[in-house]
């Protein structure tokens, strides 16, 4: 068995020309693009929350552009949908993304997952313009992941679970492991015929929200979003076997890591930044070395990465209360004598509906499961991931070890 994965070079978002780079990018993987008219499409984008596109936290508007222009122009019926994280006001996230704006231009119709209905399928809720469409084009953006180390193209599908129902998701699998099984059912449940990457501007460090943009200058295609993945990760010269996503696809019978992908286009080479920063959260090179391992967990008591509020950095939004799916932040900041008593009487999230807070919000950490809910969801970066020294250390031994692997420099 083998894949095709395309890489293509890309330097900006202007609509015209990208428009036959993703031609381009489709056709070179095997997409049958004469097979797609009269048939109706959905266009599935990365629409995380009410960010504006110059933060490139969600799809660019000009790529989702691009991609309507393209499939309209072979004759498909063309609409786009997704859902946010569940805690900004749906129309807002269609406004300021600017996505709402290119399906209008364009007279294609707006699929708001909440708004569609769902349907259980193999014991999860799928938004039912999922399951109704005759073809799903996944159109994510390159970025890191605090939880699943990379939110490429499996991840941008778990966008397929309408609403809330994602937060009630992150309660079930506090694992990381487990919770990127869930992904990758959903994503197999979802079964994009097409997976268009934009990697013209990437995010890297504590993405998904809170990173830093860097130009890979590069639209990445393929028709499994496993093999998609595992070429981006590639690209920034990560070893595919620790992205979380592609670890469970692998546990669970889904991907063969020794599939053979060629690779058309660029190489992953051509494309590779000089540097590529992971998220805080991920110890490159740890997962599977003894040394690392006994520095962490013999010496330093495991694994510590802990979500803090900034208070500088913080405006009182709220947003991360109503994100943590563990209640897990508060609205008081305890009192170091009478801290039980106080956090017991702090105001519940239910009770915070967007007004703001006379205070920063306190994380208690004695009850946080680390699912960086409210790092991906504030808009101000004010969330820091605040690392234990065990980790620090371990990441240190650990990126020289994996880069001495793979031969990267």
């Amino acid at each position: 068995m083998s894949e095709t994965v395309g890489i293509f070079r890309c330097e900006n978002y202007d609509v015209e020309p990208l428009v036959g780079i993703l031609k381009d990018a489709a056709t070179a993987v095997g997409f049958n693009t004469g097979s797609i008219r009269g048939k109706t499409l959905l266009l599935k984008p990365n629409m995380l929350g009410a960010y504006p596109p110059e933060m490139g936290i969600t799809s660019h508007p000009n790529f989702v552009e691009a991609a309507i222009i393209l499939f309209k122009g072979l004759g498909a019926k063309v609409c786009v949908g997704d859902s946010a994280n569940g805690i900004f006001e749906i129309d807002s996230v269609w406004e300021r993304t600017g996505i709402r704006g290119v399906c209008k231009r364009h007279g294609v119709e707006e699929k708001v997952f909440e708004r569609e209905g769902s349907q259980i399928v193999d014991g999860l809720l799928i938004a039912r313009p999922v399951l109704e469409a005759d073809v799903v084009v996944n159109l994510p953006r390159f970025k890191t992941h605090g939880l699943t180390v990379l939110t490429i193209a499996a991840k941008n599908l778990y966008g397929c679970v309408p609403g809330l129902q994602k937060t009630r998701y992150h309660q079930k699998a506090t694992d990381r492991l487990e919770f990127a099984k869930l992904v990758v059912r959903i994503a197999e449940i979802a079964k994009p015929a097409l997976n268009l990457v934009d990697g013209i501007l990437a995010m890297e460090g504590n993405g998904p929200s809170a990173g830093r943009l860097v130009p890979l200058n590069a639209v990445v295609s393929g028709t499994n979003h496993h093999a998609v993945d595992t070429v981006c990760a590639k690209i920034i010269c990560l070893d595919p076997k620790h992205v979380d996503t592609i670890e469970a696809a692998v546990s669970l019978g889904l991907w063969d890591p020794e599939t053979k992908i060629a690779v058309a286009g660029k190489t992953p080479e051509d494309v590779r930044p000089a540097t590529f920063d992971l998220p805080a959260t991920f110890t490159k090179g740890m997962r599977d070395w003894w040394i690392s391992l006994f520095v962490i967990n013999r010496i330093w008591g495991g694994i510590s990465i802990k979500p803090k509020v900034n208070e500088k950095k913080c405006q009182r939004c709220g947003l991360c209360v109503k994100a943590c799916p563990v209640d897990a932040i508060i609205t008081e900041k305890a009192a170091s004598v009478h801290a039980e008593l106080v956090e017991a009487q702090a105001v519940h999230p239910s009770t915070c509906s967007g007004q703001t807070l006379a205070r920063a919000p306190h994380v208690l950490i004695k009850n946080c499961v680390q699912c960086y809910c409210c790092h991906e969801i504030c808009p101000y970066q004010a969330i820091d991931l605040n690392e234990s020294l065990g980790v620090r250390i371990g990441r240190f031994l650990g990126e020289r070890r994996i880069r001495k692997l793979n031969g990267c420099k």
